[in-house]
């Protein structure tokens, strides 16, 4: 069994996202499978998603940012849940990590080695990307290229494995969002 922080990155406030459908479904299944479950979700915590003075200033971590950096270090395993907005993460997600995944909490800048930087050794993580269109579009044609830099960050803290699960044409149907909703139950249960 582990413990599993599911982060839902789409900054929805006043509808319910199909990522937070997502976020439910495996929160649901990983907590019958006997996992313990915490979760996050960054449209309610109360933070500046702006890194003013990059990481050379002394910007403080409000009290959500602290509380997320607690659950990570809890989690033996991460599961974040996003749309793909432009091509990359929407920008309140990408915030929320410049403020999380800080120097000195998720890598070393004082290490010798930059592949011996990581600081947070001992975790996986899965990224689930829906998005309009086909998911083999996106990986192919267009390169997946929001979703690798969004990898790399996690690569570098130390977390292993990186897997990501691209979720498409999240639009259509609702056979395809049954679909997709199954696999991450699925997923729930299994940990992964």
């Amino acid at each position: 069994m582990k413990k599993i922080l599911i982060i839902n990155g789409n900054p929805a406030l006043q509808r319910e996202s199909f990522s937070e459908a997502l976020c439910n479904a495996y929160g649901e299944a990983a907590r019958q499978a006997g996992h313990e479950v915490r979760t996050l979700k960054i449209a309610t915590l109360d933070f500046d998603p702006i890194l003013h003075e990059g990481y050379h200033g002394g910007q403080a971590a409000e009290a959500h940012i602290v509380a997320a950096r607690d659950f990570v270090r809890w989690a033996e395993h991460a599961v974040i849940v996003y749309p793909l907005w432009q091509f990359g993460v929407p920008a309140l997600l990408k915030g929320f990590c410049e403020r999380v995944f800080v120097p000195d909490f998720a890598y070393s800048v004082t290490a010798g080695n930059p592949l011996q930087a990581a600081l947070l050794k001992g975790r996986s993580v899965r990224l689930v990307q829906t998005m309009g269109m086909p998911a083999f579009l996106y990986a192919t044609v267009f390169g997946g290229h929001g979703c690798k830099a969004f990898r790399s960050l996690f690569r570098f803290c130390g977390f292993r494995p990186v897997r990501a699960t691209l979720l498409g044409m999240v639009e259509g149907p609702d056979r395809v969002r049954r679909g997709h909703l199954a696999r991450i139950r699925a997923l729930g249960a299994a940990g992964l």
